[in-house]
């Protein structure tokens, strides 16, 4: 085992303190291995239950989730070169049977800027483009597009500028 990382805290309410936690273990190999947790000491119940599991390069990341014994996820990324970034997430629920995909990516276009896209099963487009202006200081612009009702709108325009000091 190269590492172990563990974090707990307690949020605390009238009804009774809720404890959470997290572990994740890491091997010199690259794999990685997590849970996380969370018991409401006031119903004396596990209300979260989080497990999973994943492999990561420095070009590739490969992740395998369950949350709660009912949603099963798993997700790739990929470096694919020094200018683009590509990923790709997997969900399903049981029960429900509901179906999740999403597929993305990232493109610099210099030292200075990126462009990224996103699509899911959904029909929802995410455009998004960012311009480091100077030190310290990044311009993000933003669209979510909701390609099934395109021509009702519900679309979503974002603005973002990242101060750091």
């Amino acid at each position: 085992m190269d590492f172990l990382h563990m974090n707990t805290d307690v949020d605390l309410d009238l009804a009774g303190p809720v404890i959470h936690g997290a572990a994740v273990l890491g091997y010199y190999t690259g794999w990685l291995t997590g849970y996380q947790f969370s018991f409401d000491t006031g119903k004396s119940k596990l209300i979260k239950s989080n497990f999973a599991v994943g492999y990561a390069t420095s070009d590739f990341v490969l992740h395998t989730n369950v949350n709660d014994g009912q949603e099963f996820g798993g997700s790739v990324y990929q470096k694919v070169n020094g200018k683009l970034q590509t990923g790709i997430q997997l969900a399903w629920t049981a029960g429900s049977n509901a179906t999740r995909f999403g597929l993305g990516c990232k493109y610099q276009l210099d030292a200075d800027a990126s462009i990224s896209a996103k699509v899911n099963n959904s029909s929802q487009i995410g455009l998004g483009y960012n311009q480091k202006l100077r030190e310290g200081v990044t311009l993000t612009l933003s669209a979510m597009i909701d390609g099934k009702n395109f021509n009702q709108g519900g679309h979503k325009l974002g603005l973002g500028i990242e101060l750091e000091a």
